[in-house]
């Protein structure tokens, strides 16, 4: 697996900032406005749908790199997101992971 990350915290964006157009993509939310997004590579993701990461559950152990993030997201069986919390969790730092 490679992961990929240049280490710059994007800011945590909460619901009530999102476009309407942005919001749209969260019809499956009862309400957008509680809901922590970021911003990567021109797309919001919604933080409420990453794994959490732990020494006891992470998916992939074995994988140099891991331990240093909080939470996952798959996009494939061989590809996602990994985010880690940083400035008081203010902010994520994203990284893409692959095989």
């Amino acid at each position: 697996m490679k992961l990929v990350c240049n280490n710059v915290p994007r800011d945590i964006v909460h619901g009530f900032e999102l476009t309407e157009k942005e919001r749209a993509e969260f019809d499956y939310l009862d309400s957008v406005d509680d809901g922590s997004f970021f911003r990567f590579k021109g797309q919001v993701y919604d933080l409420g749908e990453f794994m959490r990461i732990t020494p006891q559950i992470a998916p992939h152990p074995q994988h140099e790199g891991w331990e240093k993030f909080h939470g996952y997201s798959s996009d494939s069986f061989f590809s996602g997101l990994l985010v880690r919390y940083v400035d008081s969790f203010e902010r994520v730092i994203v990284a893409t992971y692959y095989a």
